[in-house]
């Protein structure tokens, strides 16, 4: 009987599933989102695989840290098993165990020598919404004065890095009820990857003054 196209001759495969982070998990870390779907695996009883060693745990790969306090239309997390199953099944299973606040958009095999998700990760789209209303006009001179300037230190930990480069698109916009809201597309490269808030402090926005939601995850 022939494989099918990327099939693993042990019957492992590598499923990729692409989720949402809604706002009953707004403010759980990336560690601690880490650990919920690792519970979330269990709990749905598929043949995981798990890693080596003393304690070994289901293996997974999360596409990208979603800083504390977003939220987020598009995740991504690879996971592994050990033997196929239909992609429907695996679908309903997860999202059987899925906590509020996580929404299970869809599942796919990949190929099992793509390279990690991380390894994979170009750039970020995110849309921000203020709390009290903007004024449209001047925040578009403050997005302009800020893509002149060639360099925009940032320290962050001690460490001092150049975010001007990181910030690929920015430009104002307003929501289906007419409020002013800000959409940007930051780089996000290992070694190389752009913070919203960050932007948004030197706009001179305190980070109790809106609320950033990651809209795409950009892979090669």
């Amino acid at each position: 009987m022939e494989m099918p196209v990327n099939a693993h001759p042990l019957g492992i495969s590598r499923i990729r599933v692409v989720y949402a982070k809604r706002d009953g998990l707004r403010f759980t870390g990336h560690l601690d989102l880490q650990r919920l779907w690792e519970r979330l695996l269990r709990r749905s009883k598929l043949p995981l695989r798990y890693t080596q060693g003393y304690h070994p745990r289901p293996r997974l790969n999360l596409a990208s840290a979603l800083p504390l306090g977003f939220i987020s239309d598009e995740e991504l997390l690879d996971f592994w098993m050990d033997e196929s199953l239909p992609l429907p099944e695996i679908q309903q299973r997860l999202t059987a165990v899925a906590p509020p606040g996580l929404e299970i958009y869809s599942v796919q095999q990949v190929d099992m020598g793509e390279d990690a998700l991380q390894v994979q990760m170009k750039a970020s789209e995110f849309e921000v919404s203020f709390y009290d209303p903007q004024n449209i006009l001047e925040l578009n001179h403050q997005v302009e004065q800020l893509l002149n300037q060639t360099s925009i230190p940032i320290t962050r930990r001690k460490k001092t890095y150049n975010l001007r480069p990181l910030i690929l698109a920015l430009e104002t916009a307003t929501d289906p009820d007419g409020a002013v809201i800000l959409r940007m597309r930051l780089k996000a490269e290992p070694g190389a990857t752009g913070r919203p808030d960050d932007l948004l402090e030197t706009l001179g926005y305190p980070n109790t003054a809106y609320l950033v939601r990651r809209t795409r995850l950009l892979l090669n």
